[in-house]
C-alpha cells in the first residue's frame, strides 16, 4: 500500500491549455497532494465526441506537461468499462491499486454540474475535493464545506472549446497554448 497522496485530475484536454497547467500548478503547490495523476478520459461520459482522437490527447498532455515532474499521465480509465464514472475510477484508484490518501481535483467551474454527476455521492463517501478557484466570486456550497477545499488558482478564461474554434478560424494561440501543444496540433493538422 503506498503512502503518496493522490490527486486526480480528469478532463477532455481537447486541446490541453495554459488554463489547464495553471491549475495543475496550483493543486500541486496546495500542500495536499504529492502526484497529481491526469486521467485523460477515453470516452467522457457527458460528450458525445472529442475533435480529436483519444492518442492525440494523450500525446498533447504528455509533451505539456513532460516539465512537470509531479505530474503522471494514467490511462488507468482507458481499461475501465464504458460508461466510466469518476467514482468508478476513484473506487479503483483505492481498492485495487491501494492507495488510501486521494483527492478528487476540478475546477470551481465544475462545481455547479457537480450534484448531476453520476453518483457523486460516493465520490465524497471516499475522497475529498480539491477545488481550484475560477472565478473570483466562487465560495464552496454548503453540502462540500466539510468534503472540500478551495485551492488558491490564478484566474484565467481560457476554454478548450474557445481555443477549437479559434483553431478553426487559424488564429494564433501562442498566449493560450504550450509551444509543444502548438506544435502537435500543426504536425497533426488538428482542429481544422
Amino acid at each position: 500500500m503506498s503512502h503518496k497522496r493522490i490527486g486526480l485530475f480528469g478532463g477532455s484536454f481537447d486541446p490541453i491549455h495554459l488554463g489547464h497547467l495553471a491549475i495543475l500548478r496550483s493543486f500541486l503547490s496546495s500542500g495536499y497532494i504529492d502526484e497529481l495523476w491526469l486521467l485523460v478520459n477515453p470516452h467522457p461520459p457527458h460528450k458525445q465526441n472529442t475533435d480529436a482522437s483519444y492518442t492525440d490527447r494523450l500525446n498533447m498532455v504528455d509533451l505539456a506537461t513532460k516539465e512537470i515532474s509531479e505530474c503522471l499521465i494514467s490511462r488507468i480509465e482507458e481499461d475501465l468499462p464504458v460508461p466510466n464514472y469518476s467514482y468508478k475510477t476513484i473506487d479503483y484508484v483505492i481498492d485495487t491499486l491501494g492507495y488510501p490518501e486521494v483527492y478528487f481535483c476540478l475546477g470551481s467551474d465544475s462545481i455547479d454540474s457537480f450534484r448531476s454527476w453520476k453518483d457523486y455521492e460516493k465520490i465524497l463517501e471516499r475522497v475529498r475535493l480539491l477545488v481550484a478557484q475560477r472565478k473570483a466570486d466562487f465560495t464552496l456550497p454548503v453540502y462540500l464545506k466539510s468534503k472540500a477545499v478551495l485551492v488558491e488558482h490564478e484566474l484565467m478564461t481560457i476554454s478548450s472549446t474557445d481555443l477549437r474554434g479559434k483553431l478553426q478560424m487559424g488564429e494564433p494561440l501562442d498566449e493560450y497554448l504550450h509551444a509543444t501543444t502548438i506544435d502537435y496540433i500543426s504536425k497533426h493538422n488538428l482542429y481544422r
